[in-house]
């Protein structure tokens, strides 16, 4: 309870503030009977409060409604829908007709608590205050009954995050309604609504007294007498046409936009695809203006049962698909020839009302005027938008420049575009090719080369293109620049490739090949598994992708690394659903919670990919298949399939080396041979390793770094530190960047020599260093035995078994240095519970103790009665057995 000093203690803060308002409750009061009506307003507000909790909400204020407080406008928003449903709902149960209105808001709020005194004389336990609290009172009483509106900003925040609102992502619609005058706010405000289709009114409110929508003038109910209307009609009318403003159009920074087809009046079929490519560029050189993908607006047309290749994205059309996408705007580029001259128009289109806002026109001579003409479209209508003027001044490059002065090239890249996003990536190079042979230094269309060539895993043409772009960085859009060097430092390794890219998402958060390729990369290359990188493929995930799945793909292994399987199993198989083909990661989210029946299942629905054919897809199959047996116990089998796989390809190749790699750390961990032929192994695969890295290419040096360091870690753990320092010295003075496995694997290595000689505090010292969130699932494992040799620090030990044997689906999801440790990392899962039940033992905690081994022997019941094993569960069950019998 707050104490006496608490009304002092105030504090602002940004949040976001929810009113909801019963519609005519004293008319439900008088119908019903004040018990009737008591006993229903009772039932309604436990769903309120029920609904509040789960969203995340804090009650502030009751009267016929609530005033609630929550920390995203996200929230506020997933509340106010359930509520709406709830009330819905509510409804059929009780045969009544409860509706609510509800406001919205974002902005800075004083907070403080009451004293206790004044909670018994009657005030509310908490007050909040600010100007966020009359916008949000004047937008719920704006709404009509069923409706929730929005200001501009919880807007804006909230359906950038609408990935989040889960199951009412598919039947939640947006729509804006202008802008409104609140009596007693000094600033019009932009009013916006959220509901579901079926259930929210999805209109725009009426006027009131209080609130009333701006409109021009002209527009607005005539207040002069009759005998006026002549002389208005002469006088008034043409200098309001001459006078008045542009309608507006409700556009707020990152909103999107469609771009139509060009509709050529000249005879010129040259300009056809090339000026809507041109148009495109231009525009997407904008941080304030989103272009919704050509793929995308093509696969709406699909959803509308159209022929995407026969149907003109003309007025109709593409108001349609604006509206099903969620895109603010509508532009329909025109070229004609007037007088001699080559006119250019733009027309911005309201998709509510499907008429033109405003256009923008220019003027010039011949075809060489085209592409001027653009630019000056461009600027003016990212100036209309509502983009700075500086901004767009500032940070654009001319066409001529970002794109090309060659219209036949452009046409070609334009087409080879459009191929390679529909998946035709040989026609697709062809074309972009050809754009580079009319115009060598057609920087975008290098990139766009680089692309195709990563994506069909041609990794060095990749970097050859990615690298004539940037020789051209002049014809490049900043955008396009940042892409490149964040790619190229990538390959390159570089210390600063994570920078890059968080510096590209952070300029252009809705460049979805930015934003999946982060996460990706956070992923694979740095082991991320935060919140920051789930946030950043969940964005990449939008509706608004025309390709999705790889982002889904990588949003659902985060969570699989998060333990949140439920959410990790729900995504793959809907991304299955829409044509994902690989469900090793459902199998691995399903192995992880021991099903492993629905596990192999799901993995034989994967296309057999033959190693030979594809040896990086083959493998990733064989690892998992490996790390499957050893989960259930099948040692043999799995060092057996290890064995095979490895067979399958040439002595010191790339792909034994590793199959061979992770079958030592399945044999030094478990013991399975004698210290001087397992040291005999390690000692061979030390020399494979280095004899691979002196022909390696600079990419494939950090995977064979980090498969030495995990050799030199092993090496440690058989006491064999030499040997471990012999692994370690093969790598050079090379440093990896911090971030990576090569570098992580390496301090581990290091830390594991440090404790087999006799100095574990100087291991814990250097392994505790790696503890950030993105260390690998082997440090924990290094920790335990680190504490554990120690000798103060078992309570600590029990800690990381624990860690290990509860983060089980970390141990799947890892996936750096082409899955290295995946087969360890599960292993190790399941070892955590009879060292773990060792160690609560130590600990005086036989619950525990008891917990664990009871555990172990459920998943490996035969290994449990087996040697090694079999004497470590042995020695458990007597420790316990006194305490059994008391």
């Amino acid at each position: 309870m707050p104490d006496d000093g608490a009304e002092n203690r105030t504090s602002s803060l940004l949040r976001t503030l929810l009113l909801c308002d019963l519609v005519e409750s004293t008319a439900l009061v008088e119908r019903l009977g004040d018990r009737e009506a008591a006993e229903l307003i009772r039932k309604h507000d436990r769903l309120a409060r029920t609904l509040a909790d789960r969203h995340g909400g804090r009650e502030i204020d009751k009267t016929d409604g609530f005033m609630m407080m929550f920390e995203r406008p996200v929230q506020a928003v997933a509340f106010a829908l359930d509520y709406q449903r709830g009330l819905r709902q509510l409804n059929a149960a009780e045969n009544t007709s409860l509706s609510a209105r509800v406001g919205i808001h974002v902005g800075d709020v004083v907070v403080w608590d009451n004293s206790s005194d004044d909670i018994a004389r009657g005030a509310k336990p908490v007050e909040v205050e600010g100007l966020v609290k009359p916008v949000t009172s004047r937008l719920m009483n704006l709404a009509l009954p069923g409706q929730i509106l929005l200001s501009n900003i919880a807007y804006d925040l909230a359906h950038r995050a609408q990935g989040e609102l889960g199951d009412f992502l598919a039947t939640t619609r947006w729509r804006t309604h202008g802008r409104y005058r609140f009596r007693g706010v000094p600033d019009p405000v932009a009013v916006f609504e959220v509901g579901e289709e079926g259930l929210a009114p999805l209109k725009a409110p009426p006027w009131s007294s209080k609130a009333h929508r701006e409109v021009p003038f002209w527009r607005r109910p005539a207040t002069v007498v009759i005998e006026t209307v002549v002389l208005v009609a002469l006088i008034v009318v043409p200098a309001v046409m001459f006078l008045k403003p542009d309608p507006a159009i409700a556009f707020a920074k990152r909103d999107w936009v469609v771009v139509g087809s060009l509709h050529n009046l000249t005879s010129e079929s040259l300009f056809d695809d090339a000026l809507e490519s041109a148009l495109r560029i231009g525009l997407e050189q904008s941080h304030f203006v989103n272009v919704l993908p050509d793929l995308k607006v093509r696969d709406t047309i699909k959803r509308m049962q159209r022929d995407p290749d026969t149907t003109e994205i003309d007025r109709k059309v593409g108001s349609e698909v604006a509206i099903r996408d969620g895109a603010r705007a509508l532009i329909l580029p025109t070229i004609a020839e007037i007088g001699g001259r080559v006119r250019i128009t733009a027309e911005v289109i309201d998709p509510q009302t499907q008429t033109t806002v405003y256009s923008e026109t220019a003027d010039g001579i011949g075809k060489e005027s085209i592409l001027p003409s653009l630019d000056t479209i461009n600027e003016r209508l990212r100036v209309r938008l509502g983009e700075a003027l500086a901004t767009v001044s500032n940070e654009s490059k001319p066409l001529e420049e970002v794109a090309t002065k060659d219209l036949d090239a452009l046409k070609a890249y334009s087409l080879g575009v459009q191929k390679a996003s529909r998946g035709q990536f040989a026609e697709g190079l062809a074309l972009l090719e050809q754009a580079l042979k009319v115009d060598p230094q057609f920087a975008s269309a290098s990139i766009r080369v680089a692309i195709v060539n990563y994506s069909t895993g041609h990794i060095v043409e990749a970097r050859n293109a990615f690298t004539q772009a940037l020789e051209n960085r002049s014809r490049l859009s900043a955008r396009d620049t940042l892409y490149a060097e964040s790619f190229l430092a990538t390959m390159a390794q570089s210390s600063d490739a994570l920078g890059k890219w968080q510096v590209l998402v952070d300029t252009y958060p809705d460049y979805f090949i930015a934003t999946g390729g982060f996460a990706y990369i956070s992923w694979i290359e740095a082991n991320r598994f935060d919140a920051n990188t789930i946030s950043l493929a969940l964005s990449a995930a939008s509706t608004k992708n025309p390709t999705p799945i790889p982002s889904r793909h990588v949003l659902a292994i985060l969570y699989l690394g998060n333990e949140r399987y439920k959410e990790a199993a729900q995504v793959l198989k809907e991304a299955e659903a829409d044509g994902l083909k690989f469900t090793h990661y459902l199998a691995a989210t399903e192995a992880a919670q021991r099903r492993f029946d629905e596990a192999e299942k799901t993995l034989a629905r994967m296309p057999a990919i033959p190693m030979a054919e594809n040896p990086a897809a083959g493998s990733a199959r064989t690892i998992l298949e490996v790390a499957f047996l050893l989960d259930q116990g099948r040692i043999a089998d799995a060092t057996s399939a290890l064995a095979g796989a490895s067979g399958q390809f040439a002595d010191a190749s790339n792909f034994r080396n590793q199959f061979d790699v992770m079958g030592l750390s399945i044999r030094s961990v478990l013991e399975l041979s004698d210290t001087a032929s397992t040291t005999a192994a390690i000692e061979s695969a030390i020399e494979q390793t280095k004899t691979l890295r002196a022909t390696a290419a600079p990419t494939e040096l950090m995977v064979l770094d980090a498969r030495q360091s995990l050799l030199a870690y092993l090496a440690a753990r058989t006491a064999q530190p030499a040997l471990a320092k012999k692994a370690l010295a093969t790598m050079g003075d090379e440093g990896h960047p911090v971030h990576t496995t090569a570098y992580k694997l390496r301090s581990i290595a290091e830390a594991e020599i440090a404790r087999k000689s006799g100095q574990p505090q100087q291991a814990i010292k250097q392994l505790e260093k790696l503890l950030d969130g993105s260390e690998l699932y082997i440090t924990h494992a290094a920790l335990e035995d680190a504490y554990t040799q120690d000798g103060e620090r078992d309570s600590d030990a029990l800690k990381e078994s624990e860690w290990l044997s509860a983060h089980r689906g970390r141990a799947y999801a890892e996936a750096g240095a082409e899955k290295l440790l995946s087969p360890l990392n599960v292993l190790l899962s399941d070892l955590s519970l009879l060292s773990g039940a060792e160690l609560a033992i130590k600990n005086k905690n036989p619950e525990r103790a008891a917990s664990m081994l009871g555990k172990f022997i459920e998943v490996w019941p035969e290994n449990s009665r087996a040697p090694p094993f079999a004497a470590r569960v042995k020695k458990i069950q007597d420790s316990l057995a006194p305490v059994k019998s008391r």
